[in-house]
């Protein structure tokens, strides 16, 4: 599937289908939303914000999941910490993802050819070292968010 018929299959997909969705995201006519997600008309075009809008009404992502996979990325779902509303806590667990891609594409180049060299050993230890640093950061938020709720 592509990002064009994820659109048409969100919208399709939702209760009431275009007409239910059109207005909730300020769409005058639902013909109007129809010819955005038709993947075969050349004239309407959803908008960023317009799809934005329909993932957030419908709770279907397929959109978003089709444009990472079309560059080789994906998305995670930010952690939900009720107990403890702590942004930098919810920046550390993004950057342990971020240096989990980074030692995946480590690891991608470092067995491109089939054998591992010391300088590409290095390289992956240093990645190693620096997600151990985080991941310090981040037990030790989580530590201090117990002793928040204790107090």
């Amino acid at each position: 599937m592509n990002i064009l018929d994820a659109a048409y299959n969100t919208v399709h997909d939702f209760p009431g289908g275009a007409n239910a969705l059109a207005p909730r995201i300020g769409i005058k006519s639902a013909a109007v939303l129809n010819s955005k997600v038709n993947p075969n008309t050349d004239t309407h075009h959803l908008t960023l914000l317009e799809a934005s809008k329909i993932m957030a009404i419908t709770g279907d992502y397929r959109v978003l999941q089709n444009l990472n996979a079309e560059h080789g990325k994906i998305a995670i779902d930010l952690p939900k910490i009720p107990e403890c509303q702590d942004m930098a806590l919810t920046e550390l667990v993004l950057s342990m993802g971020i240096g989990g891609g980074d030692i995946q594409s480590v690891f991608k180049e470092m067995m491109a050819d089939g054998r591992i060299t010391e300088g590409e050993a290095t390289d992956m230890s240093k990645v190693i070292h620096a997600l151990y640093e985080v991941l310090a950061k981040l037990d030790a938020q989580v530590r201090a968010c117990v002793e928040k709720e204790k107090a």
